[in-house]
């Protein structure tokens, strides 16, 4: 991976960038992952604080809660 990396949403009101290679990719293939997705998983990463620098608004929460399992009910 070539870094550093700059990203954002999809409107532009943040901004990411990020310096050194995540500390976990996982997948997801949950029913509810596969139904935010619209696909057969979803895909996530972590990074220490640090190497991930966020700027612009802040991020609002998601509109679904989230269970102890990180599933959304319903």
């Amino acid at each position: 991976m070539k870094l550093p990396q700059t990203g954002g949403c999809h409107c532009g009101k943040i901004r990411y960038e990020i310096s050194e290679a995540p500390q976990l990719v996982y997948t997801c293939h949950c029913t509810d992952c596969q139904r935010l997705t619209s696909s057969a998983f979803s895909m996530g990463s972590s990074w220490r604080r640090p190497p991930f620098i966020a700027a612009g608004s802040s991020p609002a929460p998601s509109s679904a809660p989230q269970t102890a399992g990180g599933s959304t009910p319903g």
